[in-house]
């Protein structure tokens, strides 16, 4: 059978979703095509969305219109601030979510907006030379202006649990196959992935008498901007225990078995999020591990390890999970695994997300590379967006890294491509001061009215804000003070480190989340500035020699991933430096300050 639309979404996770809902938004007739429409925007591994640098992409998500926020805080059974004791920049909100709840959330607006989901699985593209035409199943022809690849870890997965292999992009679900043909025929290059999971808990087999508990901070807090109109559901705590010298001796004893060490698996994991089996070998020295343990719901009683992914056979999992303190007589519900899938190398896209090759098929989420839902879904979105602006014939846009964390995303993504899965951290951006949570409508409200991908509600919300702001700021500027016999303003205290946020609040008598954000504003005013400086100051990087560093090592402000990755390629200047994966702006920057350094030794 043959179907016609304006654009085609493959794929039901995180970027599928946000991509198929941006389009609608942009008022294209859309479908969405998945192995699965049941199991559209499951949350495939740790229930919880947010945490460093993470939040921050899906509060940019979220100012651009997309659902992502809004289904956390329906779903969000416990909120957190992490780096409470650091600076704005680099906190993060994290939310532990009711795993049923917001997939029945993403499926529900789905619905609501009215976009067409089928179950089916493509196999192939039609093409009219570079232009693709139609995506093509076993049974059906769906014919669109523009497409949006976002295949997860289906794409020619395996699952892999000890010696056992079996086809799969998730347990007990099939891979998708067929398209890894058309990319060979594209000559785009593919790679192998991995990625992995614990196994899940019954809640009843637990004793919590034993954990200590970590519960919410932040019951108030919300991942959207929208605020209370999407209400929490009850909240809950979590629970914190740890493995120790006997955990670790049973996988030590065991650790041919695992699929990561048998030779089974090809691809490379993340290094940030390592299994149980790497912690241990990659960490020997450490005597335990943290593990939070975390529900999967209110009304489930599965619960999530988060902290012992295994790829080890049942028998061992069963015999190291035992051995932890709380854990004693848990009942596994379902083992852990690791996932192999194909990855298109992300430097075959421009920086709209869109191949090199075919000027209309659009890549999204882990087959680029990433890994995490936050990074997914803001791959999604931006796919999405300029997917749709090329169904329009219209300019496409593409996010800048000074002003978003998806810009440092797609930034790093297609000019760095990727060895291992990509996650975001608040480190990864240079212009972190600039780039809070708490100000991504700020950053985004521009691209989303000029896109008119936001709606009224939205838009009031962000305008309100912004007018109580103003006001702040007025008070601000107007109140006055005596400070060692001189009259200053609060704006100007701000910016000092012998006035606290409080003091200045009593001062003027203003309070709330507002004044704190305008209270940021004006302290990193400074920063800012001078962080634009510097980047004007290394624009020409082919001018910046690198011959007499002879040891990245001495290199003061790098770390030690930096430092090996630039020793082992030897880069001529600070422009082959700058193409080095890994290396941002940040790091240019530690460099060109120790080349000063050179030079002005060499000059006594």
């Amino acid at each position: 059978m043959k179907y016609i639309f304006d654009l085609i979404v493959i794929g039901g996770g995180h970027a599928g979703v946000e991509a198929a809902l941006v389009a609608k938004r942009s008022g294209l007739h859309v479908a969405l095509i998945t192995l699965d429409k049941t199991k559209t925007g499951r949350m495939s591994c740790n229930p919880a969305i947010g945490g460093i640098g993470k939040s921050h992409l899906a509060k940019e998500i979220d100012a651009l219109g997309g659902y992502m926020a809004e289904a956390t805080d329906l779903a969000g059974i416990q909120f957190r601030t992490l780096n409470k004791k650091k600076g704005p920049a680099v906190q993060a909100t994290r939310a532990q979510t009711d795993k049923n709840t917001y997939e029945k959330a993403i499926q529900k607006k789905l619905s609501k907006e009215e976009i067409e989901i089928f179950d089916d699985e493509i196999k192939d593209f039609g093409t009219n030379k570079a232009v693709i035409e139609k995506a093509i199943s076993k049974n059906n022809e769906y014919e669109a202006k523009a497409f949006v690849l976002t295949t997860g870890t289906f794409l020619n997965g395996t699952i892999l649990i000890g010696h056992t292999k079996q086809e799969g992009g998730r347990i007990d679900e099939k891979k998708a196959t067929g398209l890894e043909k058309f990319f060979e025929k594209q000559e785009l290059k593919l790679g192998r992935l991995k990625t992995g999971t614990p196994p899940r808990l019954s809640s009843q087999t637990i004793n919590y008498s034993l954990l200590e508990p970590q519960p919410g901070d932040e019951s108030e807090a919300y991942m959207s901007f929208l605020g209370p109109k999407n209400k929490h559901p009850r909240q809950t705590s979590c629970h914190i225990t740890q493995t120790n010298e006997n955990t670790h001796k049973i996988i030590e004893e065991n650790i041919k078995k695992s699929a990561m060490y048998s030779g089974l698996i090809s691809g490379v994991g993340p290094r940030y999020c390592p299994s149980i089996e790497d912690k241990i070998v990659r960490f020997s020295e450490k005597k335990h591990h943290q593990i939070f343990v975390e529900p999967e719901g209110l009304e489930t009683d599965w619960v999530y390890p988060n902290g012992v992914s295994t790829s080890l056979p049942k028998e061992v999992q069963e015999e190291y999970i035992r051995s932890i303190k709380g854990f004693e007589k848990a009942a596994i519900l379902q083992y852990g695994y690791a996932v192999e899938y194909d990855y298109i190398d992300p430097r075959n896209l421009h920086k709209t997300l869109a191949t090199k090759n075919n000027p209309n098929l659009f890549l999204a989420g882990q087959i680029n590379g990433t890994t995490g839902y936050e990074e997914a879904g803001a791959q999604g979105i931006v796919a999405g967006i300029n997917a749709s602006l090329y169904v329009k014939n219209e300019a496409p846009w593409t996010p800048q890294r000074q002003n978003s964390y998806m810009g440092v995303l797609v930034d790093d993504l297609t000019r760095l491509g990727v060895s291992e899965p990509y996650r975001m951290f608040t480190s990864r951006a240079e212009h972190r001061l600039l780039l809070r949570q708490d100000n991504a409508d700020e950053r985004m409200y521009q691209t989303a009215k000029k896109l008119n991908i936001i709606n009224k509600e939205r838009e009031d919300i962000f305008l309100t804000k912004q007018n109580e702001k103003e006001e702040i700021k007025k008070k601000l500027q107007e109140t006055k003070i005596m400070v060692s016999g001189v009259k200053k303003t609060t704006e100007e205290l701000c910016k000092r480190n012998d006035f606290t946020e409080e003091e200045i609040k009593k001062i003027t008598k203003q309070d709330g989340k507002n004044f704190t954000e305008v209270y940021f504003d004006i302290r990193y005013s400074g920063y800012i500035d001078k962080q634009q400086r510097e980047l004007e100051k290394m624009k020409n990087l082919e001018e910046h020699s690198l011959g007499l560093v002879f040891d990245y090592k001495e290199v003061i402000g790098l770390s030690g991933e930096l430092q090996e990755r630039l020793n082992i390629k030897k880069p001529k200047n600070l422009f082959e430096a700058s193409n080095i994966e890994g290396i941002t702006p940040a790091a240019l920057n530690v460099l060109s300050i120790h080349l000063k350094k050179i030079d002005a030794l060499r000059a006594v």
